[in-house]
């Protein structure tokens, strides 16, 4: 060997005998890669039982306000069967608040107001108890004459009558010409004029009662048979609001359209166009669905997605909260933002896109995608046969709804200085 020459390095396997006799690399025990691989799987199961409890959690909460909200509707369902059993006891019929009219009566149901904001006009009626012999007698009809005696306040020999009637409807007139929104307005704010265009409102209602309401009321020649068993004389005034009332109304939201508009980059004739085709501007506005208020908001549905989407909470929200003219206009300009920038993000902005989401407004975006934008490339069709497309694939109240905020759209240019 010669001086320096290093031996040659021997490579042990050590190898070791299991107790059952097999062979096993002591090497393959400390596999780093086997080891990462264990660590992965032990992560991602951790991963996926904290996704299986986030979503357990939402759908638990989901539950919970599920059933809080149904809680929440059996509650008004039962208010309003309650009030109806005693407005039925005088009246033949109760009658609700709907989308273009706000009911109202007096707290002894005696009296009932219609406000009808679509077509205009102001019907109070009142019930007052006949004499004990029943209807007005016949002679009173021979005398007077059937066509006479409708355009009178009730009989010329029954003073009290009139007296009772008129104080009733006075009452009730009074009372809507004072009811004022949650922003502190007026709801009938100059949409009526007296005959010298004196604007009624809660300071000049009196005289306009006095001069202009009660010389006109009518009486029904036909008594209402009442539940309670008292027979009663319906005695009816009615008043029609200015022709321009509608856009009375919309003047008087529209610092709140604007600036709600702003915030989220919405068009606020399209906002304007909505709640016209809503609600009339009617900020006690109400349906079956149900909704509420101007831009008749569905709690669990666009109100609620609405909500989370500004304040990133989660939650079912009150009818009072969504009567409130600002903040249910605040959600409804919000959920036409979610639409516009997120149900419809892969659209360009434009006609196509407004068309989608007019419709998607009152359908649902997951029906416009599925039924419509999942089976059509609506981005590649020109702007005009979106909306023929639209019209002959939407159901009838949506392809009419579609067709109604379009066009009103252009009712508002002015008002907002385009």
């Amino acid at each position: 060997m010669r001086q320096g020459m290093r031996l040659p390095v021997l490579l042990w396997i050590v190898v070791l005998v299991g107790g059952d006799g097999s062979f096993t690399s002591a090497t393959r025990a400390a596999d780093p890669f086997e080891e990462i691989n264990q660590r992965f799987q032990q992560q991602q199961r951790e991963g996926d039982d904290a996704v299986r409890g986030v979503r357990e959690q939402y759908r638990a909460k989901r539950a919970a306000m599920e059933a809080e909200w149904q809680k929440k509707e059996q509650e008004i369902e039962a208010r309003w069967q309650r009030a109806k059993r005693e407005i039925e006891k005088k009246w033949d019929q109760a009658v609700r608040s709907t989308r273009k009219e706000w009911v109202d009566y007096s707290p002894t149901f005696d009296a009932r107001s219609i406000v009808n904001f679509e077509e205009g006009a102001i019907e109070v009626a009142a019930l007052v108890p006949l004499r004990k012999s029943g209807a007005p007698r016949k002679s009173d009809q021979t005398e007077r004459g059937s066509a006479r005696r409708k355009n009178e306040a009730a009989p010329a020999d029954d003073l009290a009558l009139r007296q009772a009637a008129a104080a009733e409807i006075a009452r009730q007139m009074e009372r809507i010409f004072s009811e004022q929104d949650e922003l502190g307005r007026a709801i009938l704010n100059g949409q009526v004029v007296s005959r010298t265009g004196m604007p009624v409102n809660q300071r000049t209602v009196k005289p306009f009662i006095q001069q202009e309401v009660l010389p006109a009321v009518v009486v029904d020649e036909k008594p209402v048979d009442s539940r309670d068993g008292i027979q009663r004389a319906k005695v009816t005034a009615t008043v029609k609001m200015t022709p321009d009332h509608l856009k009375r109304r919309a003047h008087q939201y529209l610092d709140v359209v604007l600036a709600h508009a702003q915030r989220h980059r919405v068009d606020p004739r399209l906002v304007l166009a909505v709640i016209h085709t809503e609600s009339y501007f009617n900020p006690r506005a109400q349906s079956s669905a149900p909704a509420y208020g101007l831009m008749q908001l569905v709690p669990r549905a666009g109100a609620r997605d609405a909500y989370n989407f500004l304040y990133q909470d989660d939650k079912v929200l009150d009818p009072d909260y969504l009567y409130d003219p600002a903040r249910n206009v605040e959600l409804g300009v919000a959920y036409l933002n979610i639409l516009m920038r997120q149900s419809f993000a892969d659209l360009d902005e434009g006609e196509r896109k407004n068309y989608l989401v007019i419709c998607a407004y009152n359908w649902g975006p997951a029906n416009i995608r599925n039924k419509i934008m999942n089976r059509i490339r609506v981005q590649s069709l020109p702007e005009s046969r979106v909306f023929d497309l639209l019209t002959e694939r939407t159901p009838e109240e949506t392809r009419q709804y579609l067709k109604r905020v379009t066009e009103r759209r252009a009712l508002y240019t002015e008002l907002v200085g385009r």
